[in-house]
């Protein structure tokens, strides 16, 4: 008989849900269920405790520990709360998920409820099975349509005072590289305003390029077939985010760095500007961190809540 968690990681557009065991790996079929992102936190519970309830139903004789969740969101971990949430998921912020699943699930009234911030998630994952494998400590960054970080020091996240770790989407940072980029009534704008997914398409409309162009992918795949505007938004946008990240290097200086997210794509320019920009940032003695995509990708996040899991049940996980 295993131990099992299901795990679940709230994203703006899904949720997922998957039964996960202690040696790292996920044991059904994942279950995605829509996020109702704008209808407030007691429908977007709703959804998690339908995914939860999928894969409850599929544990026959395993023993079921707990239940995990990575979510959009800064979280208290301790209570299981969340303490700041963007307008991707509105009506989230105060919501206290573990006692909202509990009063949805009459099942899990003793299990253990583990809840953490999506990225943070998805580090602990990488860092137990996926590119960060080993390493003592990794800096996890993932560039999707927001930006979000994460530190992990033998295998655990460090969340901070407040926790509000890793937050690096909403570092306020003026580029002056050049290229347009969006202010916040004559003050710098966050950072993942000016370097994520979505900013990437802007970008290339303001330089000129189609306004049909609405998603960073599109640019990407622009850039490939020889688009020099694409190629030259890629490029820029990458350096804005290796300017950043070699602050990170150089603040914590760790073993690997792991990019994650919707918009790392190697062989393009927006990687060789990132590269770029974050060696000619760093002292020499930091220049050849190993940074590498990340290989887990939308279980990453599933496996993480999962081992942080059964760490607060007491149960012993391959390492």
């Amino acid at each position: 008989m295993r131990e099992i968690v299901i795990s679940v990681d709230l994203g703006g557009t899904k949720t997922a849900a998957a039964l996960v065991d202690a040696a790292g790996n996920l044991v059904t079929e994942k279950v995605k269920v829509p996020t109702p992102a704008h209808e407030g936190g007691e429908a977007m519970l709703d959804a998690m405790a339908v995914a939860i309830s999928q894969q409850y139903a599929l544990l026959g004789d395993d023993r079921l520990v707990g239940i995990g969740v990575g979510t959009a969101g800064a979280v208290d971990t301790q209570r299981g709360v969340i303490v700041s949430a963007t307008e991707t998921v509105t009506g989230w912020l105060g919501t206290d998920v573990v006692s909202g699943l509990r009063r949805r699930l009459d099942w899990a009234t003793d299990l253990p409820i583990q809840v953490q911030n999506d990225v943070d998630a998805h580090a602990v994952g990488e860092n137990w099975r996926g590119a960060g494998a080993g390493a003592a400590s990794m800096l996890m960054l993932a560039v999707g349509t927001g930006i979000g970080g994460a530190f992990c020091l033998d295998g655990r996240v460090w969340r901070g005072a407040h926790h509000m770790a890793g937050e690096v989407g909403s570092l306020r940072v003026r580029f002056d590289d050049g290229l347009p980029e969006q202010d916040d009534g004559g003050a710098p704008a966050v950072f993942e305003a000016n370097a994520a997914g979505p900013a990437i398409a802007q970008v290339y409309r303001q330089l000129g390029g189609g306004a049909e162009v609405r998603r960073g992918q599109d640019v990407t795949e622009l850039a490939k077939a020889g688009d020099q505007l694409a190629d030259r938004a890629l490029h820029g946008l990458g350096r804005r985010v290796g300017r950043v990240l070699g602050w990170l290097v150089l603040a914590l200086d760790p073993e690997v760095v792991v990019l994650g997210g919707g918009v790392p794509t190697m062989k393009t320019s927006w990687w060789t500007g990132l590269s770029d920009e974050l060696r000619a940032g760093l002292p020499s003695i930091l220049r050849d961190v190993p940074v590498k995509r990340a290989t887990q990708r939308n279980n990453a996040a599933l496996l993480g809540a999962g081992l942080d899991t059964f760490r607060l049940a007491g149960v012993a996980t391959a390492a």
